[in-house]
């Protein structure tokens, strides 16, 4: 016959089950305030970059952690297809949305920059609740607006129809920067120079955005707005250890960051060289000059 647990023992198995229990829930409350940053950066590629945060946001998160030391910084690339045709843009609005709208449920300390490059901006545009022509959008709830400390794009479509974000969504005019190079033909209206579309990642615009946003963040409110759309250039830097020569199609260039992609046609990161006709079967070789810029050789 089995005698009954002795109280004292019961009440011991009681005590160490709900002090494990404590320890288990203190730390997973550890973990998840960790999992919580400062600060997050949701920021869409432009059209033809391989999926992630492209040759603008990279170096943007980048800035910007630079420009808030002791705050935790992430970045989130909008996952979209940032297809040639910009009807990508609206599903792209969504999924920026969405991962504000998950971000802020689960982290109520946690401001957010959004920026978008090219069709990117476009992107931006549409999470801002900016009707732009080019597909329907997602808009961001009203009530998470105050969330977004500020907005950074680059090559807005937007400008080709002579508005800014300021006056399209009043809401994020003092939060809101818009960057577009003399004779860009993506944001300018009359621009014939595609080059001039990609050199934001390397004129000096993305150290300017980042101060922006890293003002309002820091201050919690607004600044005023970076005059000029260019910086000069910074000087090139050594060349990375290995670095060489690549021959493959413009398409695997692009993919792989070497070139970027507007309206089908293809230019080298940094040098803006022109490849030709975005496509798998036109082959052209890269050479790395420096650590951010391929220039177009006869061969390899």
């Amino acid at each position: 016959m089995q005698l009954p647990r002795p109280r004292r023992v019961l009440a011991a198995t009681v005590a160490a089950v709900a002090a494990l229990t404590t320890v288990t829930t203190a730390a997973t409350g550890a973990a998840a305030a960790t999992a919580c940053p400062d600060v997050e950066l949701v920021f869409a590629r432009g059209t033809g970059e391989a999926a992630g945060l492209g040759i603008v946001g990279r170096p943007l998160e980048r800035a910007l952690a630079a420009e808030l030391p002791g705050r935790s910084v992430v970045a989130t690339a909008v996952d979209y297809a940032a297809s040639s045709s910009q009807a990508s843009a609206g599903p792209g609005s969504g999924d920026m949305v969405a991962k504000v709208q998950a971000r802020a449920a689960a982290c109520p300390a946690t401001q957010f920059v959004l920026g978008g490059y090219s069709q990117g901006a476009t992107v931006t545009d549409l999470a801002l609740g900016i009707r732009t022509g080019v597909t329907a959008g997602t808009a961001l709830p009203a009530d998470l607006a105050p969330r977004v400390a500020a907005v950074v794009v680059y090559g807005n479509p937007l400008g080709l129809s002579r508005r800014t974000i300021a006056q399209a969504a009043p809401t994020f005019a003092a939060r809101a920067v818009e960057f577009c190079n003399s004779g860009d033909p993506v944001c300018e209206s009359g621009g014939g120079r595609f080059s001039a579309h990609l050199t934001y990642a390397t004129n000096g615009t993305v150290t300017q955005g980042a101060q922006f946003a890293a003002r309002l963040i820091g201050s919690g409110a607004p600044v005023p707005t970076p005059t000029g759309t260019a910086a000069p250039t910074p000087a090139p830097t050594t060349p990375a250890p290995g670095a060489g020569c690549v021959t493959a199609s413009t398409r695997q260039h692009v993919r792989d960051g070497r070139a970027v992609a507007v309206w089908l046609r293809t230019y080298a990161r940094g040098s803006r060289d022109a490849l030709g006709l975005l496509s798998s079967r036109n082959e052209v070789a890269l050479q790395l000059s420096d650590a951010d810029t391929w220039s177009l050789v006869a061969s390899c």
